[in-house]
């Protein structure tokens, strides 16, 4: 009997103990061990708990955990709002619903009083027999500091592109999350909050703008402020990459003197730095490229006066702009020109001396080996950087010695002076641009000569003949359009010593080739002669296309230049069917073409005796021409002064000698052109009739 109830009790007991331990294994808290608050601020604390599926929980309180037996401070209780210690007091909140397993807790305004302190919930005051709540505590932590935001930026950065700013701090508080700003910074701002871990909260804002060269080494500060006024900040440095900017040329002094070598740095703001450079000279207008391509280039032959140094810079996003000119000016000592110059006249010596140099140089004379002595007034040119003076001396003699010496800061220069007697010009002569015109073209005919007084002005004249016809034109130049009969010209050029003459020159003109109207063809004696004449400059290249001959007989050429005109004589024997004769001109200019006209039956004789009275009356005019010519300018040209009259030709023009007693009146015909109108006529002893 005694052996059937232990048997009962065991049963029994072992049935009550597996009962209670399905009850606690249904009795389950999910809570943070730990969990910081910040001073001021709230802090939520996460909680939630399962419990048997045939239980309804309806209310849940937290406590401070004491390990004193019998107390149990109250944090939060709905049932028993007057138990709540009083640091806690009015600061806690339950936030879920027990019905749904939420038992988490919101703590408002923490303070430093909560820092250390363990606090846990508890169901329905469920007894500890079934679910030791207290075993599952969380231990608070209160800081009065707030935490550094975290910053990060794009990791490209470069000028042009978008740059992006994040800024992201963790809490504990959701329902008042801290602030984010970015100060001043421009951009475009956005925000996001999300809940990162357990009982923790993140705060994001993004700020996103284009970059620029001035925001490298910029700080980008973002402040956090909290919900109980707790403030923190951090910042970020911007790298942002750009090609060279802000370049100048640096190098010491600006002023050195020529054959100083020079050291020159090409200055310039970029990230990364610049790796390569380009040098240049400015001088007198041109670019010269200097064989350097590093920071610094080492000059040695600097150019006298103004020399202009430029540098670009170049890295991996681009180059430069060229940089403003960094300007040394080199300074030399004194070189006397060569048109420093004594002249004698009429008893007295003038010396003029001139030189280039930099800085502005002294003048001094020495007469004869005399002292010396410096000079009066000089002349100065800045922008040739010269000066010039003149000394003139009364009764002097004409081999007098005179000597110049000129100097500055960085040396001197002297020169003996050649005295010149004043004279009129000299060695004066035509020049024609351009030198190859085409007909119709314009040509400028250019007066030169030397002279040592300067030349005061010009006189241009129209040769027909041995008559030359005075133009108004009385400058140095004489523009014309040409034709292939312009005809010749020659300049005088005057001081007030007097004047010189230029030879007579006849203007060159090319035009394509004109085969003459005598051209012909005639046969006589068993022979043909054909004859091309062809007017053309340059000569032109005649290709005949003969008649048909049997293929032991030739064709003679002969080809005969009178200055412009091109005679070619075809010679060959005569036959039945003589068929065309064709004559071909070329120059580069162009060609002409023509089938020569046949003139049948003129002997030998006949043409002897056309040509012999031809010749023989042109020779009987030039002849007399020749005797009137010589018979007047030997009785008349010494003693006959220039004179000159302006007419105005209206055809052909008659120049009529009207001296009775020595000359006898003579009548000389000129046909002039239109063109050639209000010309003046220049000759000795003629008046003129139009």
């Amino acid at each position: 009997m005694i052996t059937l109830r232990k048997h009962v009790f065991l049963c029994y007991t072992l049935q009550v103990v597996w009962c209670v331990l399905v009850v606690a294994e249904e009795w389950t808290v999910t809570i943070p061990n730990q969990i910081s608050g910040l001073m001021g601020s709230c802090v939520l604390i996460p909680c939630s708990f399962t419990h048997p599926s045939a239980y309804i929980p309806t209310n849940v309180a937290w406590y401070q955990y004491s390990k004193l037996p019998g107390k149990y401070p109250v944090v939060f209780s709905r049932t028993k709002p007057g138990d709540i210690v009083e640091h806690y007091s009015g600061r806690t909140e339950l936030v879920g619903r027990a019905s749904d397993g939420d038992c988490s807790l919101m703590i408002n305004g923490m303070i430093l009083e909560h820092n250390g302190e363990d606090i846990y919930p508890w169901v329905d005051e469920v007894s500890k027999s079934v679910f030791a709540f207290f075993q599952w505590r969380v231990t608070l932590e209160v800081t009065d500091t707030a935490p550094r935001p975290q910053l990060s930026v794009s990791e490209v950065q470069r000028e042009g592109g978008n740059i992006t700013v994040s800024c992201a701090v963790l809490h504990t508080c959701p329902s008042s999350p801290p602030s984010l700003s970015f100060g001043d910074q421009r951009g475009v701002v956005q925000g996001y909050h999300t809940e990162e871990i357990q009982g923790r909260w993140r705060v994001l804002s993004t700020i996103s703008f284009v970059a620029r060269a001035e925001d490298h080494e910029k700080v980008v500060a973002c402040n956090v402020t909290h919900p109980g006024g707790q403030t923190a900040a951090g910042e970020v440095v911007l790298d942002v990459s750009y090609a060279p900017r802000s370049v100048s040329v640096t190098g010491g002094s600006t002023v050195v003197q020529v054959g100083t070598n020079l050291s020159l740095s090409c200055v310039s703001d970029a990230n990364p730095p610049a790796s390569s450079y380009l040098w240049y000279l400015l001088r007198d207008g041109l670019v010269m490229p200097l064989n350097h391509s590093t920071e610094t280039a080492a000059v040695t032959d600097l150019h006298p006066d103004e020399n202009a140094f430029h540098c670009t810079a170049i890295n991996p996003l681009g180059r430069s702009k060229p940089s403003c000119s960094f300007v040394v000016t080199a300074e030399y000592k004194p070189s006397i020109l060569a048109n420093s110059s004594c002249f004698y006249h009429t008893g007295q010596v003038i010396c003029r001396c001139q030189a280039r140099a930099r800085p502005r140089a002294k003048v001094l004379w020495m007469v004869d080996e005399g002292p010396l002595f410096p000079s009066s007034d000089p002349t100065t040119s800045p922008q040739n950087h010269t000066v010039m003076d003149i000394w003139a001396a009364e009764g002097t003699y004409e081999n007098v010695s005179v000597t110049c010496l000129v100097n500055n800061t960085h040396g001197y220069d002297k020169l003996l002076l050649s005295v010149f007697v004043k004279a009129p010009p000299t060695n004066v002569s035509i020049s024609q641009l351009p030198a190859r015109p085409l007909e119709g073209e314009k040509v400028t005919l250019s007066c030169l000569g030397h002279s040592h007084l300067p030349i005061s002005s010009y006189r241009w004249y129209r040769v027909f003949g041995e008559q030359s016809v005075l133009l108004r034109e009385d400058s140095g130049s004489l523009s014309l359009s040409v034709t292939r009969d312009v005809g010749r010209f020659r300049c005088s050029a005057l001081n007030e010593m007097g004047e010189c003459s230029s030879d007579t020159m006849a203007v060159n003109v090319e035009y394509a080739p004109a085969i003459l109207p005598l051209s012909f063809c005639s046969g006589n004696d068993g022979q043909v002669r054909c004859e091309c004449v062809v007017d053309s400059h340059p000569v032109a290249k005649i290709i005949w296309t003969p008649w048909r001959i049997q293929d032991n007989q030739t064709h003679n050429i002969t080809d005969l230049l009178n200055w412009r005109i091109l005679r070619s004589i075809l010679i060959g024997p005569k036959v039945d069917d003589m068929g065309d004769v064709l004559c071909n001109s070329t120059n580069e200019h162009g060609s002409a073409f023509l089938k020569l006209p046949f003139i049948a039956g003129e002997t030998s004789a006949q043409r002897s005796l056309f040509y012999g009275g031809v010749g023989g009356a042109l020779l009987l005019v030039l002849s007399f021409a020749s005797f009137l010519f010589w018979r007047f300018y030997s009785t008349k040209r010494r003693d006959c002064r220039v004179a000159l009259e302006e007419v105005e030709l209206k055809g052909a023009l008659q120049v009529i000698h009207h001296d009775p007693t020595d000359c006898p009146g003579n009548t000389l015909t000129l046909t002039v052109s239109e063109e050639d109108f209000h010309y003046n006529v220049y000759d000795t002893g003629y008046s003129v009739q139009v």
